[in-house]
Formats: C-alpha cells, structure tokens, sequence
C-alpha cells in the first residue's frame, strides 16, 4: 500500500548523515507496515524487534555499547555479524522496553553506520515522562498521520485520479464529470476514513459492513488502552471525554462540557493524555501577525479534532447515508473542517510536529473567526472551510485588512470547481479570494501562486 512516508524511509537509510529515526504517531496509523514497505522496497533485512517480546540483549543495554546489542542479535538470528548496509534494525513498541531510547544516543555516536528506527503505539508517553533522559540532538523524527485522500485514492488502485490531482491548474481545471467523480470517491472516504486496515478493507470487499467492523474495532482498542495512559488518571474520565470530544469538533473546546461532575484539571489532563496518544489534536487559537504562529498561541484556547474522519464518523454512529453531496452541510459543517483540519496536519515536511491554528477575534456585538491559518512564503494565509455567507468572508476581511503578515491571499473550500474572485476591504485594498474543492486540499499552495 503506497504511503508516502515509504520514500522518506528509504532517503533516511541511504544518508550519509543519518541519525536513528523515532517514527511517532497513533495506533494502527501504519508505521510498522511503513517501515516493512521501506525495507522490502529497498531490498534490505529487516529486524524486527517487538520490545513486547523478552530479548536477552535488554540485560545489556546500560553497558552502553551498540556493538554488543547488534552482536548479541545476530547471533540471535543465526549470524555472526549482520552487514550494517543491507540490514534495517527496527524496535517496535519500544514504550515497553524504555530503556531502548537513550540506547539511540550510542547508536549515533558510536555506531553511526547502523541503520536504527523505533516506535510504539505510546511512545508519547514515555518520551514526555519528567524524569525521562531523552537522547535530544541524537535522533530524528518522523510523524505519521492516517492516509490522505491522495494516498486513499492510491491504496484502492485509483492512481491515475491521484496523478491527475496534481496536474490541475487555473490553465487546466477539472471537468464537470472528474469533480463529480471525485466528490463521489471524497464522500466514500469521509466514512472509510484514512486508517490503514479500514482502507484494505473497503478496497478488498467494498463492503460497508466490514469498514464499519474495521473502525469500531480500532475504537475499541483505543479505548482499551486509557488505563495505560497514566496511572493517576482515571481511565473513565478519558473515555468520557474520547466521547464528548466526536460532538463537539470543530467548536472551541471548554473543558466543563466534556466530563460531567469532573474538575477542569481532570479534565484537563484527559485531554492532553488523548493528544499524547495521538488520537485528537488540538488547534490553537493564534493572534496570526507573523510566522511562526506558535509564537502567538493561546494554549488555553483551543479547538479539538480527532485522529481520522473516519473514526470520527463511527464515532457519531454516521454512515454513507449521512453523507450530504456537499460536504459542508454534513454535521453542520464540523465533517468538512474535520477533513481539512487532517490534511492540513500532513500539510508540512514529514520530520516536522505537525500544528493547527486559527484565529478568533472577541469584539463586544461581533464576533470573527477563521477556521484555520496557514503559513506560505512567510506569510499568513487565513484557510476557510465552511459555505461562504456574508459574515464568513467579513472574517477573512477583518483577519486580512488588520494584518500587514498577510498574504493578499485567502483560501476557501467549497464543493464548486475552482474559482477566484477579487475582494475589496473596508479600506479600498483589496485581496483574492480562492475558492477550491475539498478534494484538491493537499494542492492549495500551488493554486494561490
């Protein structure tokens, strides 16, 4: 199954000037698969090391010394040494071993020739633990998201409509009959979601019945694993939380709403537990004047969204029927921000944390707001998801005409065909409007030059 993050595997292993790699991301988001594809791809050895398994090296590892621990696997698999050129030494769900992560640092410094990457489902948790030394400056990341629309429409063999995709310009836009084929394939994959095995699934049965299987149980494992989030944190208030959070997505999150009779630091920490593993992702309000816009953040203004549309969707107990032609009538609207909140997380360089922001200005009689901000050229872009009214765009007027970081540029996502239009602020400037389909997300840089 084609993942984009396969190509980067494979560039990581062949630098020179490499470091181990942590590839992070939720459960089940596919990195073991990835890094199986990678090898495979590559043509080179994998060792698998699942840290749920006993593995007699773990006795050495405090001894800090990598050639002993590669030494000690080899033999374990029959072989004297393992060529550090044609072998690919991969510990899985190291956060059951977390011994294993300081070990990088010896990895790097020591035996750089050995190609190195670890994970786990939550890794997070370890990694961010107080008293956890981390080998900082000694490793590099990877994050994994679900798969987007354009790797979907790849995993159910649709390559030439994903080629395609990127061929569209102002010159070049898509026919009347290709958006209406594309809309169809984008509102199958609001329900079949971007989660690996939901997506084999869907491609091999096209069977509603079997996705909705897939997703629920994913859920379930999710919700199997909040006990092992933190031991002082009380596994209901997580799920009570998990729960209220597919209600409310899209809307600024207060933390009185997600847990009855709790106080807000319980909830507080639910929350930032749910975002550690990966399964929700907060976007953070920003005054949006200059990049980068975490310099600005509120942290304690936020909205949230879930992993996948997919899961959340199964979440809502929504299925294909549910599905308006126009994504953004679906759920009031909170569907298509959801799709384009989980594309604009992939819309950044893979070793790069992925961030959300908007902006949301409180003035007595008048509210604005803009769904999301994006950063292009070292400008501020303000992105627009919802159906366009008049008060929608006075946002995008007001975020655009007070800001001298601001591109002269704002995007719009609608279920029409592209389409820019020339917006004159209160002042006589002006701005452009760009209008774009749900489908074309992964692209909107290339349409605002």
């Amino acid at each position: 199954m084609y993942r984009k993050c396969i190509n980067y595997i494979e560039k990581w292993f062949s630098r020179g000037s490499r470091k181990p790699l942590i590839i992070r991301g939720a459960r089940q988001v596919g990195k073991t698969t990835a890094v199986a594809l990678a090898a495979e791809a590559l043509g080179v050895e994998l060792i698998n090391l699942n840290m749920e398994d006993p593995h007699s090296f773990v006795t050495e590892l405090s001894k800090n010394d990598p050639e002993v621990i590669f030494e000690l696997i080899a033999l374990k698999h029959g072989q004297t040494s393992l060529d550090p050129e044609k072998t690919l030494f991969f510990f899985d769900e190291a956060q059951e071993c977390p011994a294993i992560i300081p070990f990088l640092r010896y990895c790097y410094e020591k035996a750089p020739q050995y190609r190195v990457i670890l994970t786990g489902s939550l890794l997070e948790f370890v990694i961010n633990a107080p008293d956890f030394s981390f080998p900082v400056g000694r490793v590099e990341f990877l994050y994994i998201n679900p798969m987007t629309f354009d790797e979907y429409l790849r995993g159910i063999e649709q390559v030439p409509l994903a080629d395609k995709l990127a061929e569209f310009n102002w010159d070049n836009l898509p026919s009347v009959a290709l958006h209406d084929i594309y809309n169809e394939h984008l509102r199958n994959f609001v329900v079949v979601g971007g989660m690996p095995e939901a997506v084999k699934i869907y491609h091999q049965t096209q069977s509603w019945l079997e996705v909705a299987r897939v997703k629920e149980s994913i859920l379930d494992t999710y919700y199997a694993d909040f006990g092992k989030y933190h031991r002082y944190l009380k596994s209901d208030v997580v799920q009570q939380v998990f729960r209220k959070l597919s209600f409310s997505v899209s809307q600024k999150t207060i933390y009185a709403h997600l847990a009855s009779g709790e106080r807000n630091d319980t909830i507080k920490k639910a929350l930032e537990a749910l975002e550690l593993a990966k399964v929700v992702v907060r976007c953070f309000h920003s005054a949006g004047n200059a990049s980068p816009l975490g310099a600005e953040q509120k942290d304690n203004h936020f909205k949230t969204f879930f992993l996948d549309i997919g899961l959340l969707l199964t979440a809502l107990g929504l299925q294909l029927d549910s599905i308006d032609s126009d994504l953004n009538n679906t759920a009031k609207g909170s569907v298509a921000e959801q799709f384009i909140a989980q594309h604009l997380m992939d819309d950044r360089e893979l070793f790069q944390k992925p961030q959300l922001h908007y902006w949301q200005r409180q003035k007595q009689g008048a509210t604005s707001e803009v769904d999301f901000l994006a950063v292009h050229q070292g400008k501020v872009i303000p992105i627009e998801v919802k159906s366009g009214a008049s008060g929608r765009m006075r946002s995008l007027s007001v975020f655009i005409g007070s800001r001298k970081s601001a591109a002269g540029v704002a995007v719009r996502f609608l279920n029409n065909l592209p389409d820019e239009q020339t917006m004159l602020l209160n002042e006589g400037e002006e701005y452009r409007l760009v209008s774009l389909p749900h489908y074309l997300v992964e692209h909107w840089r290339e349409w605002i030059l």
